[in-house]
């Protein structure tokens, strides 16, 4: 593992980080070693059903250097908007949709590393205990997604995909 690199492990930490509303993640592909740096914000941290703004990043400042890429409605559907700069030919645009196609059927797929660098999907302060190094949360934020709704997301997530397959 390389320094300040943390890889997400199970499906359950990785959605957690991703619907954290404040969340860094590295996509790397094992089979060509590319990789994919994303920001995915929630567009207002007071409503539950608020959507997801995701940027890739396209330059070398990682604190600024984000290009909007498109948006998450109601956890289960990504989408390139209007204002997207990125087209589907992208590798970045490409690269996310296969993870969060995979994300949606709650699989992370076997040549996929998925990685965040340390800091707290939520707050995006710096973690400090293993623990939360794990899963990408600190322990106060943690607890406030459980609270507010971690399991929310998913039951809402899976009520939205079963309705569109049927």
């Amino acid at each position: 593992m390389k320094e300040n690199i943390y890889k997400l492990e199970n499906i359950d930490d990785v959605v957690k980080f991703v619907f954290g509303g404040n969340a860094i993640i590295t996509i790397e592909s094992k089979k060509t070693g590319r990789w994919f740096t994303y920001r995915i914000r929630k567009a207002n941290k007071e409503d539950k059903d608020s959507p997801y703004f995701v940027s890739v990043l396209t330059g070398g400042d990682n604190e600024n250097s984000y290009t909007y890429l498109g948006m998450i409605f109601n956890f289960t559907k990504f989408i390139l908007t209007k204002k997207s700069s990125i087209t589907k030919d992208a590798l970045s645009y490409k690269a996310f949709k296969v993870f969060f196609d995979l994300l949606n059927k709650d699989i992370l797929h076997k040549d996929m590393g998925i990685y965040h660098s340390g800091v707290c999907s939520v707050c995006g302060r710096k973690l400090t205990t293993v623990e939360s190094l794990k899963d990408g949360m600190g322990p106060i934020c943690s607890g406030r997604v459980y609270k507010n709704g971690i399991t929310d997301i998913r039951k809402k997530k899976l009520q939205l995909l079963n309705r569109i397959k049927v």
